[in-house]
């Protein structure tokens, strides 16, 4: 094998069912130009005792292929939406022991060097894969490898099955890979894996536990177009999305379904904040979907925000009630359910292909396809200048909202808490384009009004949430339940719209930094 040099790998990696592993091998787009080769791949994983490696986002791993021992050392990776992109070195080596003199990637060689790494290195876990690789050239110009993996990763006495389709690209456009995985998907369920190998031996280690992951900036710059803007945030808000989805699957911690969530709204208003000049026809069938994926999650959050924060202070108060008690159990069981949906939604084959079809719609910038004359020119036209027309318009429409706060009824409150979560989404999306603070104290007084509309929209939910939670039962004790319930709501209600005003008049004296 020919030593290759530093390089930036980019890969597609999807999930299949090893039952489905056979069909996968046979499928049509996946035939190649040549013979496939089918090899079997043994890796030992390399790291300190103190994971020194792992938390530098570093791995190293000596495999055995044909024959041939090969060392690889992968940098910190760039995940989203299952496209992994990271810096590779990778050199042949006498035999099992990593040969830390043939790391040829600067940064790399000397993360590994240091000596309290270097003379600590120890085997922590081992994969067994059998390999079916073949090219492929799914357009002109660009060649992909296409390699099915099956086999386990072990450590210790524990050991995982793995099967995947990983489409790395060689040369050429990367929004094939997702074109190509959509042409699979039609056939073969695959889902997008946002962990490689080594991030999975790891989590055998005991060593995965990733706290939720919460939206990160764009990364937007005054000298983007409205196209490359829109697109940075986009991609961010995917992979916002997709970062939660493993956590919320294991169902330890509502807050991996919070942030999926949240990761919805924003993908959502992004298609708002950026229309026009994207035309509708283009984000229509996206948004579809994401809006039946919002339906899916939402009873789960409603079910967890009433059991976590609204009814655990009044069960303290009136806690020898038992009919509360009763309706608490109910309630439990109806939160059981309701994220046993939700969870059903993110495994369905209709979430995954969502995920794919939108990464693709963004690699390839899909909206550009039905654009224009004036909407093709305003897609190119400086972000700073489309920034400030909808941060305008948006502000404008919050403060007609707010007009006359206390004279207004809970279903104008819940527009102009819509408004406000809009804004914010918006100054959020455009914030790193202007200098000075102006921009995050503004975001931080949205966000005090839109936590105190929220805690007032939670409580208005009750009234809902009881017709579950008791269904059809009567009786005095029932009434009596029923009541201390929307008599707390409402008490809860009246005293956060006294300090709506605060946050309401607060946010009337942020100055304007657009």
């Amino acid at each position: 094998m020919p030593q290759r040099h530093p390089a930036t790998e980019i890969e597609l990696k999807l999930r299949v069912a090893s039952s489905a592993i056979r069909r996968l091998a046979k499928h049509r787009e996946l035939k190649g130009t040549g013979r496939s080769v089918t090899r079997r791949l043994r890796s030992i994983y390399y790291d300190t005792p103190a994971l020194d490696l792992m938390r530098q986002g570093i791995a190293l791993r000596v495999r055995k292929e044909g024959g041939v021992w090969v060392q690889t050392v992968k940098g910190e990776s760039t995940v989203r939406a299952g496209l992994h992109e990271q810096a590779e070195s990778e050199a042949r080596v006498a035999g099992p022991e990593p040969d830390l003199a043939r790391i040829e990637d600067r940064a790399l060689a000397a993360a590994l060097r240091r000596p309290g790494i270097r003379n600590e290195l120890r085997p922590l876990f081992a994969t067994d894969i059998r390999r079916s690789r073949r090219l492929l050239k799914p357009v002109e110009g660009t060649t992909i490898e296409a390699s099915i993996d099956q086999g386990m990763i072990c450590s210790g006495g524990h050991a995982e099955p793995l099967a995947e389709l990983e489409l790395e690209l060689k040369d050429g456009d990367r929004a094939q890979l997702y074109a190509l995985a959509l042409k699979v998907q039609k056939d073969i369920p695959l889902a997008l894996e946002s962990r490689s190998k080594a991030e999975r031996g790891y989590a055998l280690q005991g060593a995965d536990q990733e706290p939720p992951v919460r939206a990160r900036p764009a990364g937007l710059n005054p000298g983007m177009s409205v196209s490359d803007a829109f697109k940075a945030v986009m991609w961010a808000n995917l992979a916002h999305l997709h970062a939660n989805e493993r956590g919320m699957l294991a169902g330890a911690d509502s807050e991996f379904l919070h942030q999926m969530r949240v990761a919805l709204r924003r993908l959502r208003s992004a298609l708002g904040v950026f229309s026009p000049p994207i035309a509708e026809s283009e984000t229509e069938p996206l948004a579809g979907d994401l809006k039946w994926l919002a339906s899916r999650l939402g009873p789960a959050r409603d079910w967890d925000v009433f059991l976590a924060e609204t009814f655990p202070p009044i069960e303290t108060e009136f806690g020898a009630h038992g009919e509360l008690r009763a309706f608490g159990a109910r309630c439990g069981e109806l939160r059981r359910l309701a994220n046993a949906g939700a969870r059903r939604a993110v495994r369905s084959h209709r979430y995954q292909r969502l995920l794919l079809r939108l990464a693709a719609w963004i690699a390839t910038e899909g909206w550009h396809l039905s654009a224009e004359g004036p909407a093709k020119d305003a897609l190119q036209m400086p972000v700073t200048e489309f920034a400030a027309t909808v941060l305008e318009k948006r502000y404008q429409q919050a403060r007609r909202r707010g007009r006359r706060l206390a004279k207004r009824s809970p279903a104008e409150l819940h527009r102009l808490r819509i408004a406000i979560k809009k804004f914010r989404y918006a100054t959020d999306f455009f914030a790193s384009l202007y200098e000075g603070k102006a921009a995050s104290e503004l975001l931080r007084r949205l966000a005090w009004l839109q936590d105190i509309l929220g805690a007032m929209n939670d409580a208005a939910t009750v009234a809902g949430l009881m017709t579950q939670g008791f269904g059809g039962a009567r009786g005095k004790h029932v009434l009596e339940a029923k009541g201390i319930l929307l008599g707390w709501s409402r008490g809860r209600a009246v005293h956060l719209k006294q300090e709506l005003k605060g946050a309401w008049k607060a946010f009337r004296a942020a100055k304007r930094f657009w």
